[in-house]
């Protein structure tokens, strides 16, 4: 059995796990430490065989932008499973106490990623992955450019809105935006380029 398969199945077997106990379970510290620990197996799977996914050598560039990300977002999985953990009801929900905080890490992670999301090496696990971005490189490369575009404008409306409506709204909206007009505008290119060559 190759690697690649082998990472395939571990990601598949705990992505089922995670959906399975999200719906099954009750809301419960298991739960979420069930959830968080599946979250973080799967992270780590992607870490450590990041080279072999995006098929590059260890020391690509690309490839040390994947880890990285690939890190961050187990830094946020983390501190997510913290803050649900801490909290009474055990989630992580946006309330007039913690708006700021939430909006502004939200903000943060946008950046962030955002920042380096042109740098993302085509792959099927980290990323913008629809239908269309993960059949075509090009379409891959445009849909993660406009999101490193948007995400300094996005990211920092949605905190300054966080001062002056309700959090869960410029949340949703925020990240709406941040990923619906990359995907129609990937969608788009895709379409007209798919035409182009029949």
């Amino acid at each position: 059995m190759k690697k690649n398969d082998l990472t395939r199945i571990i990601l598949l077997i705990t992505s089922l796990l995670m959906l399975v106990i999200g719906f099954v379970m009750s809301k419960s510290n298991i739960e979420i430490l069930i959830l968080g620990i599946l979250a973080i197996i799967s992270l780590v799977v992607l870490d450590r065989q990041a080279s072999d996914i995006v098929k590059l050598s260890k020391n690509n560039p690309k490839v040390k932008t994947f880890r990285f990300l690939n890190m961050f977002t187990l830094l946020i999985v983390v501190l997510c499973f913290i803050l649900a953990l801490s909290s009474s009801d055990n989630q992580v929900s946006i309330t007039e106490d913690n708006k700021i905080l939430i909006i502004g890490l939200m903000s943060a992670f946008m950046m962030i990623f955002g920042n380096s999301s042109p740098k993302i090496p085509f792959n099927r696990y980290l990323g913008l992955r629809l239908p269309w971005t993960i059949r075509d490189e090009e379409t891959w490369k445009i849909a993660h450019r406009l999101i490193g575009y948007l995400s300094f404008p996005i990211a920092i409306i949605m905190f300054i809105m966080s001062f002056f409506f309700d959090g869960n709204i410029v949340g949703i909206v925020g990240i709406l935006t941040w990923v619906i007009i990359p995907s129609i505008h990937s969608y788009i290119f895709y379409y007209k380029r798919l035409k182009g060559f029949n």
